[in-house]
């Protein structure tokens, strides 16, 4: 009968020794999965700062040259910094040369400039929009 016991005994000794290792196994690939999951989070937070960012200097491109086609071709010029962002916009006026197609050049045409500059981790940055204009100059 000892016998018999001591086989029992064995087989669970055998058995703990397999649901230590499973513990071991579960854990390691519930570690594995988390670190997972918080770097897949941690770039989709970087993503959506960097398109929040993209769409602010979108935005404050276009406010510009909302704003600066209504003034004089004198006032158009301007530099500005967001000290919060530490971007830098500028607006600028040029004359816009094009022909009507038949060689003729149009005239009171402007090309409205607004550039935003920026350094970010790729280094220093411009984007712009433009707008083109048709200014009567007074007589």
């Amino acid at each position: 009968m000892n016998r018999v016991m001591g086989r029992e005994q064995q087989g669970r000794v055998r058995q703990g020794g397999y649901a230590l290792l499973d513990v071991v196994l579960a854990v390691t690939l519930f570690a594995i999965t988390v670190t997972g999951l918080l770097m897949v989070l941690r770039g989709i937070g970087d993503t959506s700062s960097g398109f929040a960012k993209d769409r602010y200097i979108q935005q404050q491109l276009e406010g510009l040259l909302a704003e600066k086609r209504l003034v004089g071709l004198d006032a158009m010029a301007s530099e500005t910094l967001d000290e919060l962002s530490g971007i830098t916009f500028r607006t600028y006026v040029e004359p816009f040369e094009i022909d009507n197609g038949e060689g003729d050049a149009l005239t009171d045409l402007y090309k409205l400039t607004a550039e935003a500059a920026f350094v970010d981790d790729g280094g220093a940055q411009v984007e712009k929009a433009e707008l083109v204009l048709y200014v009567r100059e007074e007589q």
